[in-house]
């Protein structure tokens, strides 16, 4: 099972660096651009995609003066600013309305999320100025009971947030030079 789960994380990563590369640097560039400026990054999650907060916000490798937002503290955030969001789904409420309430005060947003979009319902996909979809839609290993067992979310989104980040530190040491 372990080399079935490795194979199909493997193919859900190069997938999403395919599908996504141009995202993850407009991405990049409005978190670059918050930093050089003296403006906030932020960072939100919900569900199991919580876990993202643990690296982002206390971590090694974490983006130094980030802040968690919520709706309330989202009214202190500017034009200026960025924030990203991390969401189980496209459409997850929460995280739709914070994304919202931030689109109206002109943050810049990169929403991570991973689901099927359904088509009732405000949608991340329509919110966000930048999205990735994770493309963990199922379980990556059959099971005897014909079950599909290995929901990768949190895993897909750390990667994600790595990508994120190191594209962030090449342009701050382009930017440097």
């Amino acid at each position: 099972m372990q080399k079935i789960f490795l194979t199909q994380v493997q193919g859900l990563v190069n997938k999403m660096n395919d599908s996504y590369e141009e995202a993850f640097e407009d991405g990049a560039r409005m978190i670059a651009q918050s930093i050089l400026s003296g403006a906030k990054i932020g960072i939100h999650a919900a569900g199991d995609m919580e876990g993202i907060l643990a690296q982002a916000v206390k971590g090694v490798d974490r983006f130094e003066g980030l802040e968690e937002v919520d709706a309330a503290s989202a009214d202190s955030f500017s034009e200026r600013d960025t924030v990203m969001l991390f969401s189980p789904s496209p459409n997850e409420a929460e995280i739709c309305m914070l994304c919202d309430q931030l689109r109206q005060r002109g943050v810049s947003t990169v929403a991570l999320f991973t689901g099927e979009k359904r088509e009732e319902g405000p949608s991340l996909q329509d919110l966000a100025d930048v999205t990735v979809d994770l493309g963990v839609t199922r379980g990556l290993v059959p099971g005897e009971d014909g079950e599909r067992k290995g929901h990768p979310r949190l895993l897909a989104a750390l990667y994600a947030y790595y990508s994120l980040f190191f594209t962030v530190d090449e342009i701050l040491e382009e930017h440097e030079d």
